[in-house]
């Protein structure tokens, strides 16, 4: 009988510095992209990492034998550049990644790069309509498309844990709050999750404004 693999799942909430809008990287000759997150509270953001970061302290993870999988990383072959970038900008969440890498993690590429760009494309053209009466139908409309991108960005994860675990890993999910990868995890591993208390005014702010 197949053992069933255990799975660190974090639920997450995105500060502005998470974003990738701002981030880009250059490596032979070719512009790599990520994608762009609406904020939230900053002041929030960071007393959730903290208590993140408390929690999994707690767990004693062999690091040397643990893969991060974080959401809105691309599959670029320079995820660890890309992460200490985005940390020196002040992001809570690489900033975590990236302490966790000094200590023996390895942070895998974790999206499809297209699929955050149709992503971060599709939030653009709409919050330059959202003006006056087209609030609420921008609001649907992107609501709709996200919701379907959601799922093939989730599929695309669960297919690249599955290809990029390696015998003996420990892998760690890092996700915002809107997937629902945990779902199609649990279908080849025993999920066991870190959750910190999320702010939920900001989670309104962030996906109903």
């Amino acid at each position: 009988m197949k053992e069933t693999r255990r799975l660190i799942y974090v639920p997450v909430l995105h500060a502005q510095e998470d974003s990738g809008r701002a981030a880009s990287n250059v490596e032979n000759g070719k512009r790599l992209k990520s994608c762009g997150k609406v904020g939230a509270d900053r002041t929030a953001v960071e007393q959730m990492w903290q208590g993140i970061a408390a929690k999994i302290a707690e767990l004693n993870l062999p690091w040397n034998k643990t893969r991060i999988y974080q959401d809105g990383t691309p599959v670029c072959g320079n995820e660890a550049a890309l992460a200490e970038r985005l940390a020196e900008r002040g992001s809570p969440n690489y900033s975590f990644i990236t302490e966790l890498m000094k200590k023996g993690a390895v942070l895998e590429g974790t999206e499809d790069m297209e699929l955050l760009i149709r992503e971060y494309d599709l939030l653009n053209k709409l919050l330059i309509r959202k003006v006056g009466s087209e609030r609420d139908s921008v609001n649907a409309e992107y609501q709709e498309k996200s919701r379907d991108l959601l799922v093939l960005r989730d599929k695309f994860i669960a297919g690249r844990i599955a290809a990029t675990l390696r015998e003996g890993e420990l892998p760690i999910v890092f996700m915002g709050v809107m997937h629902r990868l945990d779902k199609l995890l649990e279908k080849e591993f025993q999920v066991s999750y870190v959750i910190y208390r999320l702010p939920f005014r900001s989670i309104g702010t962030i996906y109903n404004a």
